[in-house]
């Protein structure tokens, strides 16, 4: 019997299960896909279109990366200019430095410079106390009756925030146009649809600030560099497995079947699941399902993504595109009525000859997660009319694509819906206003994992945190 298995194939799992091998747990990490297979034509694209970041100097990713001692100074390169968020008449780029970003929102709205100057002073100290909260108080919420007092201080916090939000609405949020810039800011960093009402939107806001990153093959790269940690400390890797059932009388008895077509009962003492896994539908008591719905009550899919996966010609892109770009194309329309489109532009493997003078790009809008829209032949008809519209970007890209595969690309975005992360609505609790669910769940020694229990602090983030939490909690209660 193992101490732990852990199902997943998103950047949670991967992190819950390096830190497990870490901490001595005999680990069993169950991956539905192999690695390999998530590429298009041998090309491996960023699976999630959130920005990478926490990896700068004592952040809360590069401290997981040093404990872990695994090294990705050759492979990671911080960015000046963050992203960009690009509309019709207007562009912002959202540098690291504070002033360059300020002067960027002054040139594009001069009468606003002295209420943005208000506005990002009070973020940045929001964002101050937001992240020490984090600190202090693992999943937001208190965790003694003597630290009840906290709250105190937490209430404070946010009466002057909403009474500053209430001023932003009259000075910034009242232009349309800025309004969707910031709308467009937070589609790209929040998984949550209603950000902007909640107290960690500075945080967002303040991201440029703390530092934004790329990693050289994309975001995989750190996935099998996680998994090369994992394998090197003992841990037992299955993929390209089909999870049958997940049982739990007194131990966890998931039972699989590899590409082989052997059936094999794992048992461990504990378990870590992602989210996002298939296997929440999988949980028996006897012959009876558990409804696992409950676990994550706090949260409602609204919206999943649809990525394009293109290789063009590095000619056609503009000279200042940053990395990362969230177009919004109609500012009268609401962002999540198809109307937000992010890029993100990558350089693709430099041993292959024939990727000179190419790039990778990836285009995901955010679609309604009813059946509907998810028909092929609606979806072949967005991924068109999304292409027309990124052209207003990237003039004659259809003349420069290299590669572009639309039904791949529609099976992928489905098979990728156990690694990314969609949109959610989120319920907040009622005293603090932040949406962190707890990681425990109905079933004793049974762990979630996943973005979903972190929407407060973006996709990325709440990815690597999870993970870490997870496997916190299964050594606090092992007594470690």
């Amino acid at each position: 019997m193992h101490d732990l298995i852990v199902i997943g194939d998103d950047i949670s799992s991967y992190v819950a299960a390096s830190v497990a091998v870490k901490y001595g747990l005999d680990t069993v990490h169950i991956a539905q896909h192999n690695l390999e297979e998530m590429s298009i034509e041998g090309i491996y694209f960023n699976a999630d279109p959130s920005v990478v970041t926490e990896l700068g100097k004592g952040q809360r990713a590069s401290a997981l990366l040093n404990e872990l001692k695994i090294n990705v100074d050759d492979i990671l390169y911080p960015l000046i200019d963050h992203y960009q968020v690009v509309l019709p008449d207007n562009r912002i780029d959202f540098f690291s430095n504070k002033d360059d970003l300020i002067s960027d929102f002054s040139r594009e709205f001069p009468s606003k410079n002295k209420d943005l100057l208000s506005f990002y002073k009070a973020a940045e100290k929001n964002a101050v106390f937001f992240k020490k909260w984090l600190s202090d108080h693992p999943f937001f919420q208190i965790s003694g009756f003597k630290q009840y007092f906290n709250y105190f201080k937490l209430f404070f916090n946010l009466i002057i925030f909403r009474i500053k939000r209430k001023k932003y609405r009259r000075t910034l949020f009242n232009n349309p146009t800025l309004r969707k810039i910031f709308d467009a800011q937070l589609g790209l960093l929040s998984s949550d649809i209603n950000t902007l009402e909640s107290f960690s939107s500075s945080y967002h806001f303040t991201t440029p600030l703390r530092g934004v990153y790329r990693l050289e093959k994309g975001k995989s790269s750190l996935t099998e560099t996680l998994l090369e940690y994992f394998r090197d400390n003992g841990g037992k890797y299955l993929n390209n497995c089909k999870l049958q059932s997940i049982r739990k009388p007194n131990f966890v008895n998931a039972e699989v079947i590899d590409d082989q077509e052997v059936v094999s009962i794992i048992t461990a003492e504990n378990l870590i699941i992602s989210n996002k896994s298939d296997g929440l539908k999988l949980f028996y008591k006897k012959k009876k399902e558990i409804k696992t719905d409950k676990w994550l009550k706090r949260t409602k899919v609204t919206h999943y993504p649809l990525t394009l996966h293109l290789v063009i010609s590095e000619k056609c892109l503009p000279e200042k595109m940053s990395s990362h770009v969230a177009l919004v194309t109609d500012i009268s329309k609401d962002i999540y009525d198809d109307n937000l489109i992010i890029l993100e532009i990558n350089s693709p493997d430099k041993e292959k000859k024939s990727t000179i003078g190419k790039k990778l790009l990836t285009v995901t809008v955010f679609l309604p997660a009813d059946d509907k829209n998810w028909r092929r032949t609606n979806l072949v008809k967005t991924a068109d009319s999304v292409i027309d519209r990124v052209e207003y970007l990237i003039p004659f890209l259809k003349e420069n694509i290299k590669f572009y595969d639309i039904n791949k690309s529609i099976d992928l975005s489905m098979k990728y819906r156990i690694i990314t992360n969609p949109k959610y609505r989120v319920k907040k609790s009622f005293f603090s206003g932040f949406s962190a669910q707890k990681n425990k769940t109905s079933l004793k020694k049974v762990y979630l994992t996943g973005a979903s229990l972190f929407t407060d602090i973006g996709c990325w983030e709440g990815e690597i945190i999870s993970g870490m939490y997870a496997v916190y909690s299964v050594l606090k209660d092992r007594g470690k």
